[in-house]
């Protein structure tokens, strides 16, 4: 019986891992590699966005029509066709997933 309480209290002192905050780390890529395009809305009216055609990410067309599979097709392998190059050296995995959610997120409400 005591041998069982102190397994718990053991256990009890072990902090658990700090929650990762991929929400904020989504944001500063998008901020960092994206929004010169894109925009810091996602709705792609920059110059350069205007120039080359980005798509809005705030529509419900784009929100509907790509999946999250094509969004890390996008980022890990660029765009066919456009100018949106491969972010692959730029961004860790983590990054390019966490992406996923930020940009469903810029969705209208």
């Amino acid at each position: 019986m005591i041998a069982f309480a102190l397994a718990l209290l053991a256990q009890a002192a072990i902090p658990s891992p700090a929650p990762v905050k991929t929400g904020a780390a989504a944001k500063e890529a998008f901020q960092k590699h994206c929004t010169l395009c894109h925009g810091a809305d996602g709705r792609g009216q920059t110059k350069k966005g205007r120039q080359y055609k980005v798509p809005d990410f705030t529509g419900a067309k784009w929100q509907q029509s790509t999946t999250d599979d094509e969004i890390v097709e996008a980022l890990m392998n660029g765009v066919p066709k456009t100018k949106m190059a491969s972010f692959r050296e730029k961004l860790s995995q983590d990054q390019i997933q966490a992406l996923v959610p930020f940009l469903r997120s810029l969705a209208k409400k």
